[in-house]
């Protein structure tokens, strides 16, 4: 460990596992996505962890942290690595057909600069779920946490954003963005048996997804996929219907949301340090919040 170039964070195990039939639910974001990855510092702060997580794109990614222990991890991402050529660029995109350079991501980081805690992520007892989008059917295939393997290739198909990634080849099938099929992964969370869902969003509250744009760049690109077209085309009606669930199970007081308060001045490619931090900083603060919630729900000291 003396080699990674950064300060090594090791991982610590979780105090207290919520109970069974609790969800916690991870939208995707891109760079946006910074924000859930401060909620998840803030769970770990208290040692809570979840029996059931499910999640795609970003929220896929940030999620690995979080399960490792490993609390300030995905902060020394935002100071260090996202400003990196390697980590997102034109560049990239022109030369390696992706703005990010997953190699840098999920290999390089981790195995020379930035420790990651395979021990405790393969012991923490929790049902993970990782989600792509099958290119040829547009539908969802679901990875469990043991089948992600040492490079995390289902990770990375999930936060394969179309136009700007290359399709991931997993023994056969062709995936893309997780956040296509299942922007929100509510409804797999119900599926699955869940009662309560922790919603950790990366849109302040009033957002509605509009249409995508250029549809007949999609079309052009993705010609060879007519459901993976489809299913990019109605993505914003899915995301809106999903998100109305959401909010619906909040109502009934079946799910908490967390959700930016501001609204966001990140996009989902945004690399400037200062404003990706203070997104993660918040991030951190409304999920401190969110854990007075769960805490006094399940009566947790």
């Amino acid at each position: 460990m003396s080699n990674f170039t950064e300060e090594v964070i090791h991982g610590k195990k979780y105090k207290t596992m919520l109970p069974d039939k609790t969800a916690l639910v991870l939208e995707g974001g891109g760079m946006r996505g910074f924000y859930s990855a401060g909620v998840l510092d803030a769970f770990m702060e208290e040692g809570i962890m979840f029996p059931y997580i499910v999640s795609v794109s970003a929220g896929s990614a940030n999620v690995l942290s979080y399960i490792s222990g490993q609390i300030g991890r995905n902060r020394i991402i935002v100071e260090k690595y996202v400003s990196d050529k390697k980590y997102s660029s034109i560049r990239n995109w022109i030369f390696k057909k992706s703005f990010f350079d997953f190699d840098y991501a999920f290999k390089e980081i981790p195995q020379k600069h930035l420790y990651f805690d395979r021990r405790i992520f393969k012991k923490t007892k929790t049902r993970l779920l990782t989600g792509a989008t099958q290119c040829n059917s547009g539908k969802i295939k679901w990875f469990e946490k043991d089948e992600l393997g040492e490079d995390f290739i289902p990770t990375i198909a999930s936060c394969s954003v179309p136009l700007f990634s290359k399709i991931v080849n997993i023994n056969g099938l062709e995936l893309l963005d997780g956040g296509i099929a299942a922007p929100i992964p509510i409804e797999k969370s119900i599926e699955d048996g869940n009662e309560f869902h922790v919603i950790v969003l990366t849109r302040n509250i009033g957002y509605l997804k509009p249409p995508i744009k250029p549809k007949w760049l999609v079309k052009r690109k993705y010609k060879n996929y007519p459901k993976l077209v489809d299913a990019l085309i109605k993505r914003h009606e899915m995301y809106n219907k999903q998100l109305e669930l959401c909010e619906k199970l909040e109502n009934e007081g079946k799910a908490i949301i967390i959700r930016p308060e501001e609204k966001l001045k990140v996009d989902r490619y945004n690399k400037n340090a200062i404003k990706l931090l203070k997104l993660y900083d918040e991030g951190i603060l409304e999920g401190r919040l969110a854990v007075k919630m769960i805490k006094r729900k399940w009566d947790v000291k």
